[in-house]
This record gives structure tokens, C-alpha cells and sequence, in this order.
């Protein structure tokens, strides 16, 4: 890692870099709504390698940057100053797309507009329903779906106490992420020292030059793994808007090939190269690697072998995506088991921030100097506290709240640590809360109220978090050490940016959702999953399902011992807590190829091959991340979706 800054030197946040992140950042927030669900262009808040901050940053670094240097270069922006204005992007930008928006205002409509004679939700489940959580106004309703009048204004006041209460309620969870990312960042960071593949590129692009630009980008093999990545993607682009024109494939599905049984037990599967993750995959570990693809494979054998055996290889409520119930419980049952060790590992520096929090002393082995621990911990706690009190509100009891509140967490805390250490640049599990309680309990140990307030829970909290907020808190965080910028202030910026992005989001959303008759906010939720466990209540435990949770959770201890016991031992947890999650249906291939790559380097060349090589696959993702952001503004300039979609939806 490239850095001139002496070790002991640490930088203040500068309020240049602070007022660019914030208006890049709110400009994107405007514009992602239109970009996403109106011309269905490449999402630029995609995932927590998002396309829109990283085209930035880089503009500002061979742009901006070289031309301010050639004219005044006292007055370029400094390494710092880009890696902070990169930072206070991420974490604002997926507020508007999946992060939030495109869930969360659904909610408050869908109950209403989606009540039928038929299906008699109003005496089915609206008397659970609190009214200040949603929109009372029928017209307003009926508008968010179908569009305004020629002379209709969007109606503010409809939406004023549902959005300002709800809002309340995700920036206090927001504050409890971050609380959490200050908790495990000394364990993650120094002690683990997590990988963070995803920070690699940002904070080596922005290092120190040397004359206009650093060495980073003067390294011809960096330019030959950017060029092959520009020209596949230009070709296709141009395919997409011409379609006689010659395109790459680059996606296969193999489900046209096992159509006769057992073959038909492994559909769906299918075969996409992402450049860019091939080039993350060559920075981590190659256990790591081997075991994101491995254990994708060992969950179609699953497949392959239940089918065969006669099981129901069924998905109930709560399980999504490619998964099956059986292995979403092996999912949850992994996670948990995952953050009980990880909070065991941290309890020293816990006790520790404790201890200071309380009466200001901490242990000499752990000195705590940067984590501002009484404001971690007592925020924290008062978050959580808030947090059960908010989802009693809504109906949950307060037992069940508490422990619905501490399951999100785990699953955040989860999700975040396959991001930091997989490089998985769009996580999104099998399993949910719903799943989970569904699978433990049923709905007869849960009162109707109880169910209600969790179907109504916005699922881009719950079940859809390919864009949730504490991996893009981590990884700024350790972005900010890379570089040595103050985390304090950083955190303070990054709030900043939560909130100036929510009120954007929230803007450009219900505008683009009156204008153009909710094109994919106006989604029902999970409210017809609700009336039919309302209708047709789970009875009891899932035993069988409750068993797959069991034996995913002895079964990531037993790999986790063996790691410990075993240095040869080839299998890492993180591949089996991800064992049929989106991101492994969606990633594999692309994983297995820079797994194969690296081993072949790395035994046939040695450290120094993998060394020279390494240019090559960040270039891979430079050149991908670039075109990307580049038919982005093809797509938002002409109006007019390409088709041609480089990173997934």
C-alpha cells in the first residue's frame, strides 16, 4: 500500500472534501431513482462496490486532479481528501435504490391500494397496523400507483408523518451499525486483519503521485488488465444499441442442459464472468476463494442428493432467491454460530470500551484512544433500546421485539464480515428474520399483531440487504486507518451524509413514483405472504428445518476448529455461511476463475509472480468499474436503457 504519510501522523477531515462527497453524494441520490427504475440503467448505487462513487473518485484522480496539478498544484486534492470524499459516498448512495427506497415506501401504500373484496385485508390485518405508519390518503394512494393528473402536485402532507416517524426509526439504526462497526473494528482490523479487498483499489489509486499522477497507474500490466475488460464491454455496448452489431457472451445458463432427472434437481444454475470479481478474488486468501466456489457446488450436491433420497426440496416464507428452506437453515444456523464466536473473540476490547465508558479507565493491554468508547457504548445500547421500542409500537411484543432487533443485528454483523473478508461486493443471504422465526417458532408461539409488524417490516432491512449500510461503515473505517484520517470525524461526515441522503432519496423517489406511476417502488411487500399466514398459520416448530439450522451450526464449528487445529486445511467458514446466497448463485464462476488463476501463479511462480501480477487484476476491476460508469451516462444522456446491464441487478 502506497502511503508517504509518516505512521504516527494523523490527518483532519477537510471541509472541501467533506462539501464534494456531500453533493456528489446527494446528486446521486436525486438522480439514482430516474436511473434505476425509470430507464432501467446500470444501477449506479449497486452493491457495496458501487458504480457511481468509484467513476467519481476516479474522474477526480486522472481528471481533476492532473489538470488542477498542472495549474496550481498546491490546490490538488490530497490522498485523504479522496479516499473521504469516496467514503461519504458509499454509504449515502444505496439509500435511494435497494439500500432503502425501493422497499420502503411500499409499505405505507400497498396495504391499502392492494385490498381487494377478495382477499379483505381491511378486516384481515389493517387493525394491527398503526395509522401514523402509513399513508391515510386514498387519493394520495391511488396516485403513488397510477400516476398523477395533468395539474396534480406530488401530495407532501400525505406522506409527512409516516416518512419523518420511519425515518427516525432508520437513522437510529444507522447509528447503531455504526456503533457496532467501532465495536468489532479493532478485531477485524488489527487483530483478524480482514482482508477488505474492497478498499484496495480506492485508497492504492489515491496514494501520494509522483509528478501529475502516483505510481499506481504508471504500471503498464494495470493497463493490460484494464484493456481487456474496456474492450468486451464497448463491444457489447455498442451490441446492445446495435444489435447487428458483434457482441462476447458473457452469461450462460445451464438449464436448457438438465432438463432429465436428477440433472433437473441442480436448475437453476448459471455460468457469469464479472470481470471485477475476478480481479477481487485475486486478493484474497486462496482458501477463502476456493471455498466461496466450493461450497456453492456442495449445496447442489445437496440438491442433487435430497431429490434423489425423495425430500422436498421446497423455499417458504422468508427463504429467497435460489435457496431452498433446507439450506437457508444451514445458512442462519452458520451465521449465528459465526457471531457468538466473533463477539467471544472481541470480548477483551468490549470489556474494555465497557470499562472506559463507565469510568473512563482502561485495561493496559488494551488501550483504547480513537474509539470514543462512551458514546459507542451507551449509544449502542440506547440504539437498541429505541429500536425494540419502536417495533413494540408497531405491534411486536417487547420480548419478541428485543429478539427480533438482536437477530437483524447478528445478520448484519454476519453479512458485514463476508463483505470485508470475501470482497463480496453484493451480499444478500437465503435466509431472513422471517424464515428464522418462522422455522423456530411458527406463527402459533406469535400473536396476529406480532406477525403483522414483521410481514410490514420494509424487507430491504430484513431480507433484501445486498445494499445495507454497516459494510460500506467498515470498510470506510478502514479506509480511513489506510490512509489516517481521523475516524471520529469521519463518522461524524458519514452521518451527515445518511441524513442528506435520506431527505434526497426521499424526494426522488415519491417524485419519480407520482410521475411515472411507482415503477418498481410500488412493489406489496411481503402483505400477501402475511395474509396467508394469517389465512393458514404455521403451526408450531419446523422441526426439520430446525434440524438444518442445528447442523449448520455444528458444522461451521467443526470448520472452524479444523482451521485451527489444521494449518493444510483447505476449507474456510465464510463459504459455508454463503451456501446458496444470491451472491454465490451469481459470483461463483467468476470466484472459481480467480482462484484458479492465483493457485496457478502462486505455485508455478511464486510471491514474486503473484506480485507483478496483481496490476493486472486490479486493472481488471478499474476497466470494468470505468465502463460501467460510462454507459451509465450513455444510458441517463439518450434516455434510453442499453440493455446491456455490466453489474447485476
Amino acid at each position: 500500500m502506497s502511503n508517504t504519510s509518516p505512521p504516527s501522523q494523523v490527518y483532519g477531515i477537510t471541509a472541501r472534501a467533506i462539501l464534494i462527497g456531500l453533493i456528489c453524494a446527494a446528486l446521486e441520490c436525486l438522480i439514482a431513482p430516474y436511473n434505476d427504475y425509470v430507464i432501467r440503467n446500470i444501477f449506479l448505487a449497486g452493491g457495496h462496490f458501487p458504480v457511481g462513487p468509484f467513476f467519481v473518485i476516479t474522474v477526480l484522480i486522472l481528471l481533476v486532479n492532473v489538470l488542477v496539478r498542472k495549474i496550481h498544484p498546491g490546490s490538488a486534492l490530497k490522498p485523504q481528501e479522496i479516499v473521504t470524499i469516496w467514503c461519504i459516498m458509499i454509504v449515502a448512495v444505496g439509500i435511494p435504490s435497494t439500500g432503502l427506497m425501493r422497499n420502503a415506501l411500499s409499505p405505507m401504500v400497498a396495504y391499502k391500494y392492494r385490498a381487494t373484496m377478495e382477499n379483505d385485508w381491511e378486516h384481515l390485518f389493517h387493525q394491527y397496523i398503526p395509522q401514523w405508519r402509513v399513508v391515510q390518503d386514498q387519493k394520495a394512494i391511488l396516485s403513488f400507483y397510477e400516476g398523477l393528473l395533468p395539474g396534480e402536485s406530488v401530495p407532501w402532507s400525505s406522506w409527512l408523518k409516516p416518512v419523518l416517524i420511519f425515518s427516525g426509526y432508520v437513522l437510529i439504526l444507522y447509528f447503531v451499525m455504526a456503533c457496532l462497526s467501532v465495536v468489532l473494528r479493532k478485531q477485524w482490523v488489527e487483530n483478524e486483519k480482514c482482508t477488505f479487498p474492497l478498499v484496495r483499489l480506492p485508497v492504492e489509486m489515491s496514494s501520494q503521485p509522483q509528478g501529475l499522477i502516483s505510481s499506481f497507474f504508471k504500471n503498464p500490466a494495470l493497463w493490460l488488465g484494464f484493456a481487456f475488460p474496456v474492450c468486451l464491454h464497448t463491444m457489447n455496448g455498442i451490441h446492445a444499441f446495435f444489435p447487428k452489431a458483434p457482441h462476447i457472451p458473457r452469461d450462460f445458463w445451464l438449464n436448457p442442459f438438465l432438463v432429465e432427472r436428477p440433472f433437473s434437481l441442480l436448475r437453476p444454475i448459471q455460468i457469469v464472468v464479472f470481470w471485477s470479481m475476478v480481479g477481487f478474488s485475486y486478493l484474497l486468501s486462496l482458501d477463502v476463494s476456493f471455498s466461496l466456489w466450493f461450497f456453492f457446488i456442495f449445496y447442489k450436491l445437496q440438491c442433487l442428493i435430497g431429490g434423489l433420497l425423495g425430500f422436498q426440496l421446497s423455499s417458504g416464507p422468508g427463504v429467497q432467491w435460489t435457496g431452498r428452506s433446507f439450506s437457508a437453515a444451514q445458512e442462519a444456523g452458520a451465521c449465528l454460530t459465526f457471531v457468538a464466536i466473533a463477539l467471544v473473540k472481541s470480548r477483551h476490547h468490549i470489556k474494555s470500551m465497557c470499562l472506559q465508558a463507565l469510568d473512563g479507565r482502561s485495561t493496559a493491554a488494551d488501550p483504547i484512544t480513537n474509539d470514543t468508547p462512551r458514546i459507542t457504548i451507551f449509544g449502542l445500547l440506547g440504539g437498541v433500546a429505541a429500536l425494540v421500542f419502536f417495533n413494540h409500537l408497531l405491534g411486536m411484543s417487547l420480548s419478541f421485539a428485543l429478539v427480533f432487533v438482536l437477530l437483524l443485528l447478528a445478520m448484519y454483523i454476519a453479512l458485514t464480515w463476508q463483505v470485508i473478508n470475501g470482497g463480496i461486493p453484493f451480499i444478500n443471504p437465503s435466509f431472513s428474520a422471517h424464515s428464522v422465526f418462522l422455522t423456530t417458532l411458527g406463527t402459533e408461539r406469535m400473536s396476529r399483531s406480532t406477525v403483522t409488524s414483521l410481514l410490514m417490516h420494509p424487507i430491504n432491512l430484513t431480507l433484501d440487504l445486498r445494499e445495507f449500510m454497516m459494510p460500506n461503515i467498515m470498510n470506510s473505517l478502514k479506509a480511513a486507518d489506510e490512509v489516517k484520517v481521523k475516524r471520529q470525524q469521519l463518522l461524524l461526515a458519514l452521518g451527515v451524509s445518511m441524513v442528506i441522503g435520506l431527505v434526497a432519496s426521499y424526494y426522488s423517489a415519491l417524485k419519480i413514483s407520482y410521475r411515472y406511476g411507482a415503477p418498481y417502488t410500488g412493489g406489496s411487500g411481503y402483505l400477501y405472504q402475511l395474509e396467508s399466514l394469517l389465512l393458514n398459520p404455521k403451526k408450531g416448530t419446523d422441526w426439520a428445518n430446525a434440524g438444518f439450522m442445528l447442523f449448520g451450526s455444528l458444522f461451521t464449528l467443526w470448520l472452524m476448529w479444523m482451521r485451527q487445529v489444521f494449518l493444510w486445511w483447505p476449507f474456510h467458514p465464510i463459504g459455508y455461511m454463503m451456501l446458496s446466497a444470491w451472491a454465490s448463485f451469481k459470483l461463483w464462476f467468476s470466484i472459481f476463475l480467480g482462484w484458479s488463476m492465483k493457485f496457478a501463479i502462486v505455485k508455478y511462480g511464486g510471491l514474486r509472480a503473484y506480485r507483478s501480477a496483481r496490476p493486472i487484476f486490479l486493472g481488471l476491476v478499474l476497466g470494468e468499474m470505468v465502463c460501467a460508469g460510462l454507459w451509465a451516462i450513455i444510458g441517463m444522456a439518450t434516455g434510453i436503457s442499453t440493455g446491456y446491464r455490466i453489474m447485476p441487478d
